[in-house]
């Protein structure tokens, strides 16, 4: 018997819709069995074993459910309302990775200057995919299996509109590189091709099959004045099957989990680590754009019409950057405290307010942004220590930095709203307190005795803006490096730090401890960036784009700023993605394409 297919004996013998949806079911479980895996418990887990390694109606289970989808259209007729529940679905609806969300879909993209997100064909596609008719489903049936099922069907129609999106727009740049690099015709290739090149090629490539684990990709070869056709399978986690090629560490398992909550997400991400290694980087930069264009979690995405360029920003730009710090912090912070993240972390935010090279340098930025932060994780009873460099140099030398001149009176003297009767009564002195760069400033607990009470100890240290200064014991390594061990293992975040050497003399910053120095500086681990892309180093006007990492597990990702025709405002099209911060040759290669 087909497995593909419910035979009529079996149709005739249903009675009801009940009995539809738990013969289907069971077909589902019985073919589990069969291939000795156990029935899954979390729908994460379903939607992992739509792989190679199943069987083909497991992988492909549309046209098991098919019949089942068709009932919708004639349910009715012989359906009691009692015996189904429906599901609308308002044409300004979509399927979601975790089930029917009431958001619209991303209208069609607006044309700008030099480009688009994905040309308008892949969209109606996808809007043709994903548009359907209510689901029927029974009231009998769980929601947990509802869910799965409407999840499986979501998540296979996003496959196959990336398979068809990368048969159409990437054959050159994805597909055949990745047939010569992570498959044995590449390797067969460069052995024929030692003696006598283009003996033995590769000219096209095609994706046949498509799983959350692997692509099925068939090649066309030609050798020998004739052609031949063979299938390969590219692994998602793959590394180049020559070691002569160059490779990529695998992703991190931790944020590869954190990717797994939106499969799509995780898919496209992995997808990004082998367009690196094929150094197709505009396709990276496709996949981050691909993973919004179908529902994603949003990775990488950046408002529209922030308008950057303009001085003073807006309260609600202001308010973006800072909820995405603080947000930042909180899940860095959580990480942290289950051992999943170094204790040493730093947040740079270098938007023209945030810069202090540029002229549009508001020092009440820095504030809002650092009472944000601080805010957000004392509403997690969580002590913290907002703590500022103190003077340093030596006799008429000594001060301290421009950029945090007056920060610390500044930051008790601001609108903390932690009076009687406010939002946050009695946070300021409790839960939030402040500090200077040292040991001396880490408090630690202490029992009381008597009339005194116990002394909490800090659980976190936000630090503003380090760096070193020009001059003779002007560098804040020393201060700065006793903190961080004073502290433990409890978080240390610096906010946009700025720990290069400065030319002094007697040599204090120039060779003498420079690689310790160096060191320091790269044990934190960025959880949070934004920071502008201008044409040259001295002009900061107009802005050229971004590079974001906008949470601790998510991917870096560089940016293009756009504007749209007809003055209709701007964009920000994410055009490269990558685990690492990108290097500006990467950049500029990127931009120029």
């Amino acid at each position: 018997m087909n497995q593909l297919a419910l035979p009529m004996y079996v149709l005739s013998s249903l009675t009801s819709i009940d009995q539809f949806i738990l013969f289907i079911i069971r077909r589902v479980a019985a073919g589990v069995r069969c291939n000795n895996i156990r029935p899954p418990d979390h729908p994460e887990v379903l939607m992992s074993m739509v792989s190679h390694k199943t069987s083909k109606w497991l992988r492909n289970p549309l046209p098991l459910l098919m019949p089942f989808f068709a009932l919708q259209y004639f349910a009715s007729g012989f359906c009691t309302p009692s015996s189904v529940s429906r599901l609308s679905v308002a044409k300004n609806h979509r399927v979601g990775e975790y089930g029917l969300r009431s958001s619209p879909m991303p209208a069609e993209v607006e044309k700008t200057e030099g480009g688009k997100y994905l040309d308008e064909k892949q969209v109606r596609l996808h809007s043709d995919l994903c548009y359907r008719r209510p689901f029927l489903v029974s009231s009998q049936i769980s929601d947990v299996i509802r869910m799965q099922l409407i999840q499986i069907h979501s998540f296979v129609i996003k496959l196959e509109f990336c398979k068809a999106y990368l048969n159409e727009h990437h054959k050159s740049d994805v597909l055949i590189p990745f047939t010569n690099a992570f498959s044995e015709l590449g390797a067969t290739s460069a052995k024929k091709n030692m003696w006598m090149g283009g003996s033995y090629s590769i000219v096209d490539a095609e994706v046949t099959d498509i799983s959350c684990n692997a692509i099925q990709i068939e090649a066309t070869i030609e050798e020998g004045g004739g052609s031949k056709k063979e299938k390969v399978m590219v692994s998602l986690d793959s590394d180049p099957v020559s070691r002569k090629d160059p490779t990529l560490p695998q992703i991190d398992p931790l944020k590869l989990k954190h990717a797994s909550k939106t499969p799509i997400d995780n898919f496209c991400r992995r997808m990004i680590r082998l367009c690196n290694i094929v150094k197709a980087y505009e396709a990276a930069g496709k996949m981050i754009q691909m993973g919004v264009q179908l529902g994603g979690a949003g990775v990488g995405k950046l408002h529209d019409d922030m308008y950057l360029n303009q001085v003073p920003h807006n309260r609600y730009v202001r308010k973006y950057f800072y909820d995405m710090a603080a947000e930042a912090a909180l899940d860095a912070t959580v990480l942290c405290s289950n051992k999943q993240l170094t204790n040493r972390m730093k947040i740079t935010a270098m938007f023209p307010e945030m810069n202090p090279s540029m002229d549009s340098y508001r020092i009440g930025t820095l504030l809002e942004l650092a009472r944000s932060i601080a805010i957000k994780l004392a509403e997690q009873n969580l002590r913290v220590r907002v703590c500022v460099q103190g003077s340093m140099g030596v006799g008429i030398f000594t001060g301290v930095p421009k950029q945090l001149n007056g920060v610390h009176t500044l930051l008790q003297r601001m609108d903390w709203e932690s009076g009687p009767g406010e939002e946050n009564e009695g946070m300021v002195g409790d839960y939030v307190n402040f500090g200077f760069v040292g040991k001396e400033h880490v408090i630690d607990f202490k029992s009381g005795d008597g009339d005194n009470p116990d002394t909490q100890q800090d659980d976190v240290f936000i630090i503003l803006c380090p760096q070193n200064m020009i001059g003779v014991e002007s560098s804040i390594f020393g201060r700065l490096s006793e903190m961080v061990d004073a502290a433990g293992d409890r978080p240390v975040i610096l906010v946009n730090p700025e720990l290069t050497d400065k030319v002094s003399s007697q040599g204090q910053q120039s060779v003498r401890g420079r690689q310790q120095r160096l060191d320091f500086e790269n044990s934190f681990e960025t959880i949070f960036q934004f920071k502008n892309i201008y044409f040259s180093g001295t002009s900061y006007f107009p802005i050229l784009g971004s590079v974001v990492k906008l949470g601790p597990l998510e991917p870096w990702v560089a940016h293009q700023r756009r504007d749209l025709v007809n003055d209709g405002g701007e964009v920000y099209l994410p055009m490269y993605a990558s685990e690492t911060m990108p290097e500006s040759e990467v950049l500029m290669t990127t931009f120029s394409q």
